[in-house]
């Protein structure tokens, strides 16, 4: 029975030491690598997320440039549609501004007053929005000056034969306005 405690005693003992060469081998499984191929790995491994991190970036510009050429294809769509449009809208607006006062008090004017209020509503909806010039600075961005007319103060808006409209952030079409110019009288 000693011999046998001996024995177990021996087992538990070997269980509890350690061979140190062995550990530091499972802890660094580089160490029998030459430290060429360590580096060599590591060098392959950085190259690897080089590219990796190129490619990612590569196909996040691809998705931008396909949002914004889908953007840009969208407003120029919508740009011919618009631009057919705007002159009918233009016509009502010179029909409402040179009917004689004794004419709109009729059905016919009320239904084109309608018309235009609810054709503004549509193409709001559609992003599109309209501008008033009148008595505003002259802005080149804007405006394309028609003609100039005597007036007291100088790059005043005085008319406009057109409205400026603006689709989403970009001008569809420059408001076309008449200008005053300085003068004496």
């Amino acid at each position: 029975m000693e011999e046998m405690e001996e024995e177990i005693e021996d087992i538990e003992d070997e269980e509890w030491n350690i061979d140190e060469d062995k550990l530091e081998d499972e802890l660094d499984p580089h160490d029998d690598l030459e430290e060429d191929e360590i580096q060599s790995d590591n060098s392959e491994e950085d190259k690897t997320q080089d590219i990796l991190a190129r490619t990612l970036a590569d196909f996040e510009n691809f998705k931008k440039r396909v949002e914004r050429d889908k953007q840009d294809m969208i407003f120029f769509l919508k740009q011919d549609i618009f631009k057919k449009i705007l002159p009918r809208i233009d016509d009502l607006e010179r029909i409402i501004k040179n009917t004689p006062e004794d004419m709109q008090n009729g059905a016919l004017f009320e239904w084109i007053l309608a018309m235009k209020i609810k054709l503004k509503q549509d193409l709001e909806t559609l992003w599109l929005k309209g501008f008033d010039s009148v008595w505003e600075l002259v802005d080149h961005n804007k405006h394309d000056v028609m003609t100039t007319v005597p007036w007291k103060e100088e790059w005043v808006i005085i008319d406009e034969f057109e409205r400026w409209y603006i689709l989403w952030d970009r001008i569809l079409r420059h408001a076309k306005v008449v200008v005053g110019a300085w003068s004496d009288g």
